[in-house]
């Protein structure tokens, strides 16, 4: 059994992928080791997969503060911590890495959607990425990417080499959407029964490129928007007042619900329920809602850029995500064939196979086990 320091310290109050990401690969870290979570006293409550072999380091919520948050894993959080710990693993290192690396350390890279979407980030952060945060990677013993298409970016932006960047696809939480499988309750967002469009995303604009989605459904003939609402959740991110203040504006508001942060307990039953989950975000790292969309043995249409075309290979529908009448075009084909729907449920049903926390966690520990044997090996030289 193996001591694991993990940085939470970003855990954005369980309310974003990087979150998603964090609890699940812990919670699953723990089932054969000891994980001993840095993480804020306000976002205790909010880490719900709780393990008898997870153990909190708690710190002051002052550090939910970004700069102080940052300035704290560069310049203190290096000399916390002592080979009392088998390895360090940084869930966020696109976002928090540290000065040095006191013990070996794995780290996970989620996307670079910064360069590809224009204004997502400010001069300072996108001065951290392009500088800073190549610089402090390079003393990381093992990087994770969560794609292929991930990889290709760090290696394309980061000037990082290829045998330092191991792909360790993103799982879903299999326990949960299996139950649900099993466990359907009808709690419809309207009328019992009635079915709806779907999409999972922080609300976040332009990246996540809600508005577009929405002038799609626009264009939808009236009979199909009386019969299929558009439901979306997130909660609001950048520029979310964008995304309201049109739909507040739309002489079509009444079919399009907000429903804002939704607990992960909840997802399975408000999935299940949807007709079709469509994803139109302009970049993703991986997309997580788009497999558990597949659990669910919901169609899945998704735009046709970064890992969405690598993880919705063979079973989504492609569309072009800059142009409304693509979108809305796959919406309609998709709802009015019933083959077509199906084949794309057997398909996606067949896919998130492929993706399970349990490997992602255990791909973890095999990462640090090769490194520890072949410097085993060096020492009997």
């Amino acid at each position: 059994m193996k001591n694991i320091f993990v940085s939470a310290l970003v855990f954005d109050e369980g309310k974003s992928g990087i979150s998603n990401y964090i609890e699940n690969s812990i919670y699953h870290l723990a089932f054969s080791n000891k994980i001993y979570v840095a993480i804020l006293k306000k976002d205790i409550p909010n880490f719900t997969r709780k393990h008898e072999n997870i153990h909190f380091i708690v710190f002051p919520n002052i550090l939910k503060h970004a700069i102080l948050n940052l300035l704290f894993h560069f310049f203190i959080l290096p000399f916390l911590l002592s080979n009392k710990y088998s390895f360090i693993f940084l869930p966020a290192a696109n976002r928090r890495l540290m000065l040095f690396y006191p013990v070996y350390t794995i780290a996970t890279f989620h996307d670079l959607s910064q360069f590809y979407i224009v204004g997502k980030y400010d001069l300072f952060r996108m001065f951290y990425i392009k500088y800073v945060i190549p610089l402090f990677l390079k003393g990381v013993n093992k990087i994770i990417a969560v794609s292929n298409n991930t990889k290709q970016d760090m290696l394309k932006y980061l000037n990082l080499k290829n045998q330092d960047i191991f792909v360790n696809p993103n799982g879903y939480d299999k326990d949960l959407y299996l139950y649900g499988q099993r466990n359907l309750t009808r709690k419809h967002i309207n009328s019992p029964g009635q079915k709806y469009i779907l999409y999972i995303s922080r609300i976040e604009h332009p990246g996540k490129n809600h508005l577009r989605l929405i002038k799609a459904y626009e264009l939808l003939p009236l009979h199909v928007k009386q019969t299929y609402p558009l439901v979306l959740i997130g909660n609001d991110c950048e520029n979310a007042h964008i995304v309201h203040e049109y739909v507040q504006k739309s002489k079509y508001k009444d079919f399009i619900k907000f429903l804002g942060f939704v607990e992960n307990e909840k997802m399975p039953t408000i999935i299940s329920s949807a007709k079709i989950f469509v994803f139109p975000s302009l970049y993703e790292g991986f997309g997580i809602p788009l497999i558990e969309a597949m659990a669910m043995n919901v169609p899945t249409l998704c735009a046709s850029n970064s890992s969405l075309l690598e993880i919705g290979k063979d079973v989504s529908l492609f569309f072009n995500e800059y142009d409304e009448l693509s979108i809305k075009e796959s919406m309609l084909k998709v709802l009015e064939n019933i083959p077509l729907q199906d084949s794309m449920k057997r398909n996606g049903l067949h896919k998130v196979k492929q993706y399970n926390w349990s490997c992602h966690a255990n791909n973890i520990i095999k990462l640090y086990e090769k490194d520890q044997l072949v410097q085993t090996s060096k020492t009997f030289c």
